[in-house]
């Protein structure tokens, strides 16, 4: 009886493993993301800054003493239009 070399299991084992590389790397290659969820009393207290930002802002505005950064703003208006996007919509 003749008894067949384990060379040949090895082979087929390597082809396998060379059929599922592409499998892994593709899995691999797709970014993984993760999901944040805010509780509702996170998001409230979000609002609530965001509200009295808005008000802090409105009452400058109306006392006439807001004033406006103009270096900020010229930086934001470069890297927009160094970035490409359309700063008259």
């Amino acid at each position: 009886m003749k008894i067949n070399p384990l060379n040949r299991i090895d082979t087929v084992y390597q082809a396998y493993q060379k059929q599922q590389q592409p499998n892994r790397a593709e899995a691999a290659k797709q970014p993984q993301t993760e999901k944040v969820e805010l509780s509702s009393e996170a998001q409230l207290q979000i609002q609530k800054d965001k509200d009295a930002k808005i008000e802090q802002l409105k009452s400058q505005i109306a006392n006439g003493t807001y004033k406006v950064d103009s270096e900020k703003l010229a930086d934001k208006l470069l890297s927009a239009w160094k970035s490409g996007a359309k700063i008259d919509e």
